[in-house]
């Protein structure tokens, strides 16, 4: 079909499936509630959903924060994403 055409087809227990890629990106724009200056973040409410994924599929994250605040002060369990995730901190002024 024309669905197949330049995707690669494995077979698995004798079934033939289509394997898609991941999406990749360039670049991976994030906005969090709290920032370390090492670069952890925690988000508030639907923002937990979708902006670890979408630093996962990029190639360089650049990141923005509401709160910028000295390391320590995000508690280890609140931390969505880790600081080598992030690339790149702007504070908004």
């Amino acid at each position: 079909t024309m669905v197949e055409e330049g995707k690669r087809r494995i077979d698995v227990d004798g079934k033939s499936y289509l394997l898609e890629t991941a999406l990749r990106a360039d670049f991976a724009l994030v906005h969090a509630f709290l920032a370390d200056y090492s670069g952890n973040l925690s988000y508030a409410l639907t923002a937990r959903n979708f902006n670890p994924v979408i630093e996962m599929a990029g190639d360089t994250v650049i990141v923005t924060a509401e709160h910028i605040v000295p390391v320590g002060v995000i508690a280890p369990d609140h931390v969505v994403t880790p600081a080598p995730l992030v690339d790149y901190l702007v504070a908004n002024r």
